[in-house]
């Protein structure tokens, strides 16, 4: 039996905040940030009147203490109570005296993702056909599904490929919508969610989830796959996070290979072997990464834009069990528009690529023989 196996970050489905679909990330941090810092105190039981200065002086720099406040960027969502009160011919005032007297937040605002560049993860997708696919930044299970059905199933019915009956996400801790799941020929036989642990600090340790799939392979064969996506560079720019959450997945591991030998872990850890934070993971276990064994024979061991080796941050790693059982991996590039290295789609150009790439990662795969 060949088993193909993939990860692909697809950076939404069909829409994004627009805080994280400029060019560079670092371009809509601030947003995410300030995004946080609202929220933060806005969700305190009791505004001192420095907070209702912080407050109003945070909804201002986005026009956001206006009557229907948004912006490019972020907007305010109002649902019960209120929060500010709008004089005549004077600026905003805020009057909520806590989070008791009102219900809102502030969220980052979306923009709708291009209707060619959805086609084309798609594309990426159907070119590699693999069985069990990890996705990494998917909006909700709504979506997911809406994707396969509306937009993957009619292009991989053309080609003559299956789809994907079982198709599962498993809501987690980042509020923007950018969750890990799976879409698998296999069926899903168990599922156990990590949402609610707990670091040291009483915070959540995975920034979206370490979910826990059990795909039954046939005649008793079980794979387990744990989808995962670490804090990013973005937030967490000296990896702290990230090794927390590597040494949370590696206890993780360590524990379900005692009765499991067929165990994957995939998915974007935001981070390069040697860039510090993944140690737990890929110096401290047996795991191996797909693209590090001998049958990855792609000239590029990055996964993200470029592919340079320090834009290495998608993984596929496998068990012991699993290592020696694989025939081929490789990497399909074809949705991002690099043309001095590759092949990209006919739909890419210089002038369409910010619109219409599929993502700016790659899709990672790879074979098994069991």
């Amino acid at each position: 039996m060949t088993l193909r196996i993939a990860t692909f970050n697809v950076e939404n489905l069909f829409d994004r905040p627009a805080a994280m679909n400029l060019e560079k990330w670092e371009d809509g941090q601030k947003y995410i940030n300030d995004c946080a810092t609202l929220n933060l105190l806005l969700n305190k039981d009791t505004y001192t009147a420095k907070d209702k200065e912080d407050i109003l002086k945070g909804l201002e720099e986005y026009g956001l203490d206006r009557v229907w406040g948004k912006s490019e960027f972020l907007e305010l969502k109002k649902i019960r109570g209120r929060l500010l009160r709008y004089p005549k011919n004077k600026p905003a005032e805020v009057v909520a005296t806590g989070r008791k007297d009102w219900v809102g937040w502030v969220e980052l605002t979306k923009k709708h993702i291009d209707d060619e560049a959805i086609r084309n993860t798609a594309r990426v997708i159907a070119e590699v056909n693999p069985d069990i696919i990890v996705l990494v930044e998917v909006e909700n299970r709504p979506t997911l599904i809406r994707f396969h059905d509306w937009v993957l199933k009619p292009i991989m019915t053309v080609m003559g490929l299956e789809p994907y009956p079982h198709l599962m996400l498993i809501d987690g801790n980042d509020a923007r919508g950018i969750d890990v799941c799976i879409m698998s020929r296999l069926p899903i036989i168990r599922m156990v969610s990590h949402v609610d642990d707990r670091t040291a600090a009483g915070t959540p340790t995975f920034s979206r989830d370490c979910p826990e799939y059990y795909l039954d392979a046939g005649n008793g064969t079980v794979i387990v796959i744990l989808p995962n996506h670490f804090a990013s560079k973005g937030s967490d720019a000296k990896g702290n996070r990230r090794r927390v959450q590597a040494a949370a997945v590696k206890g993780i591991y360590e524990n379900l290979k005692k009765s499991y030998p067929y165990i994957i872990i995939a998915g974007d850890f935001n981070d390069f072997p040697a860039g510090g934070s993944l140690g737990a993971l890929l110096d401290e276990t047996d795991l191996k990464d797909a693209m590090h064994l001998p049958a990855y024979k792609g000239e590029y061991r990055g996964t993200y834009q470029t592919a340079t080796d320090d834009n290495k941050i998608d993984y596929l790693l496998l068990s012991p069990e699993l290592q020696g059982k694989v025939r081929t991996v490789d990497v399909n590039r074809r949705g991002y528009y690099a043309p001095t290295k590759w092949k990209s789609f006919d739909n890419l150009t210089s002038k369409t690529k910010d619109r219409l790439n599929a993502s700016d990662h790659h899709l990672v795969w790879a074979d098994l023989e069991l």
